[in-house]
């Protein structure tokens, strides 16, 4: 795979702990040899970083691979001030090239405390930041310089997290967003076609701004000849979270969506209430094979696992050692350690997966989750979802906020004020309903379908109606036969998980459609008044240096496809770009954004859109967001 992050992840840390100090091409060639027994030495080192790239480090490297590199000290540089000298020792300087990151490195080495240097920014440096560093090195100790393109988090292989310190910080959000993804094209060795929703004010900026980069960076060959071994250019494709607000909305069934939904998963660390656990892609095979399985294939899988462990622990236990030759012994006992580590394995996944199966208990998210996909996957008619509805409005142990989760995708779906008023009625009731909606969350409720209702038809529903009917037809057992056992919902012996033959994976994400046009180009989708757009919602613009290597490319299919939500993505739609992989492996494609969502975390950021929505009189101030159709188009024409 092309876009591999794990691949860019290995790259960067020889570059950084790996290669040798004196490597550069311009250093001086007589000490060659006096370098060369210096770099066969090992030479215990410290690590000084900034704040930003000390999160990108303990994401990426696990103390043992700082150790096993001769990393004994971890400092920051925000404490250079407070460092003891050590000049025996060699640092290495990994810093974000920001404006403070910068002057604290720059004071370092006016008065430096170790031996020599070699620093490493996370992204493109400024030539006056460099020429600054020329002049602070008095001593004589930076060996090296260098820029890797990191400034970004790597969570899996496919998938990226764009949000970092200097962007909250940043009195230019867009541009902190432009840069970081920038630097993950270089990593990518990447010059990509940009491809944007239409509709977003946001993205239209956003895209802007990557393009000046890109086009501004040609002079200095950054974006040249990346793309030589590609036959087609590669695609950023722009993604904006407003245009589908129901995916984070809806309860996930997914091993890794269902943890990040119920314990929360923050840079791959899950804190539980007895321990932290570290979610590792590359070094936990059950956590690999299980992370994309539904619920009821991963609790069989986990049984499964359990039972083979046992069966192995059992055979080569203490008892059947005893007439065993000692070459069977040593053979055996080799297992023990690997066994340890499998059973700390086993009793992680138990807690994980106990959590989860507290909280759907504990939340009632058997009925609630079938509910959910009912409403918005039309899979009864609206008569019956609506006493359902009531049904639950009225249960005093659901929770207010699964509730007003309801309401919303209900009010999405058919859009019915009559209704809308009967359920905030209900929500309003201190008899059924406890805590009571705060004014925020009743403004969402009645403002939601304004403020998000898709304006693009080709992607509003999430099947066609002939599919809608068949899953009326197949499915309405389901929900009139309450005694049905819900782990065969997940279809556990059965070879196709598709999810229309899924009662709880019916829905997929809107994302699915907008690939299935992109990587179909000849599949009769529509065009733009553009001519080169493969979806009419898509606006498109093409760096000079594709132009240039490839000319018109309006007729050719994606090969490398990079995905960025900005507003959040989620598990579920890194789950989709899995499958598309899967299935086509002439396709690469990875997906990130600022945030990765869970329903409780969308729900707060959509309580904030609606507080600043509030707080402007015509709501301009979240870019357009409540703005009609009409002055949407208006405003983006003036920035054209």
């Amino acid at each position: 795979m092309s876009l591999s992050l794990f691949k860019v992840k290995q790259t960067y840390f020889e570059k950084l702990f790996k290669s040798n100090a004196n490597s550069d091409p311009n250093s001086n060639s007589n000490s060659s040899s006096s370098s060369s027994n210096h770099a066969n030495k090992k030479v215990p080192k410290v690590l000084l970083l900034d704040n930003i790239t000390t999160s990108i480090i303990s994401l990426s490297y696990t103390q043992s691979q700082l150790l096993s590199n001769d990393i004994i000290l971890i400092e920051l540089i925000e404490n250079h001030k407070r460092l003891s000298t050590m000049k025996h020792l060699d640092c290495i300087v990994y810093i974000n090239p920001n404006s403070a990151s910068i002057n604290q490195l720059l004071d370092e080495m006016k008065s430096p405390h170790f031996r020599k240097y070699r620093v490493f920014f996370n992204n493109v440096a400024g030539k006056n930041d460099i020429e600054q560093l020329a002049v602070a090195d008095e001593y004589d100790g930076i060996d090296q310089v260098l820029e890797i393109f990191q400034d970004y988090y790597i969570l899996n292989d496919e998938l990226y997290l764009n949000k970092s310190l200097s962007m909250r910080k940043s009195v230019n959000p867009v541009l902190e967003q432009a840069k970081s993804l920038t630097s993950l094209l270089l990593a990518l060795k990447k010059s990509p076609i940009i491809m944007y929703e239409s509709n977003s004010i946001d993205l239209k900026k956003l895209s802007s701004e990557l393009l000046y980069i890109i086009n501004s960076n040609s002079n200095n060959n950054l974006f040249d000849d990346l793309n030589q071994r590609s036959d087609t250019p590669p695609v950023l494709l722009l993604l904006d979270r407003k245009n589908d607000p129901i995916t984070p909305l809806l309860t996930p069934w997914t091993y890794q969506s269902m943890i990040h939904e119920f314990l929360t998963i923050d840079k791959n660390v899950v804190t539980l209430p007895d321990n932290q656990v570290i979610l590792s892609q590359q070094d936990d095979s059950f956590y690999n094979e299980s992370m994309y399985l539904n619920y009821g294939d991963l609790t069989n899988k986990f049984q499964k696992y359990v039972e083979q462990y046992k069966s192995e622990t059992k055979q080569s236990s203490i008892e059947n050692l005893k007439s065993q030759n000692l070459a069977e012994l040593k053979k055996t006992l080799t297992k023990f350690p690997e066994f340890k580590k499998i059973s700390v394995n086993i009793l992680t996944h138990l807690n994980l997966i106990s959590g989860i199966d507290e909280q759907i208990s504990k939340q009632q998210l058997w009925d609630i989750g079938e509910l959910q996909q009912t409403i918005i996957c039309d899979l009864d008619n609206q008569s019956d979802i609506k006493n359902k509805m009531i049904q639950v409005l009225e249960n005093k142990a659901i929770s207010t906020m699964n509730k007003i989760k309801l309401v919303l995708l209900y009010s999405y779906k058919f859009h019915n004020p009559t209704d809308l008023s009967l359920f905030i009625g209900k929500l309003e009731n201190e008899t059924i309903t406890s805590p009571l909606p705060n004014p925020t969350q009743l403004e969402l409720m009645k403002k939601f379908t304004t403020l998000f209702k898709s304006h693009d038809s080709a992607l509003d529903s999430n099947q066609d109606q002939h599919e809608q009917h068949q899953n009326r037809q197949g499915l309405s057992n389901l929900f009139t036969n309450r005694k049905v056992n819900i782990n065969n919902l997940f279809n556990r012996n059965s070879t196709n998980h598709s999810g229309n033959d899924n009662v709880y994976l019916s829905y997929t994400p809107r994302l699915n459609q907008i690939l299935t046009n992109l990587l179909n180009p000849h599949g009769g989708g529509a065009t733009s008044n553009q001519g080169s757009n493969l979806h009419p919602n898509l606006s498109t613009l093409y760096p000079e240096v594709i132009k240039q290597q490839y000319g018109d490319t309006s007729a050719d299919s994606i090969q490398d496809l990079i995905i960025y939500f900005d507003g959040g993505v989620t598990y579920e739609e890194l789950r989709l770009v899995h499958e598309f992989n899967q299935e086509n492996r002439k396709i690469n494609i990875i997906i990130g954004g600022d945030e990765m969502l869970s329903s409780d975390e969308w729900l707060k950021k959509m309580y904030q859109m609606i507080s600043r929505t509030e707080n402007s009189n015509q709501g301009h101030e979240d870019g357009g967001f409540a703005m009609s159709t009409q002055d949407r188009q208006a405003q983006l024409r003036e920035i054209l």
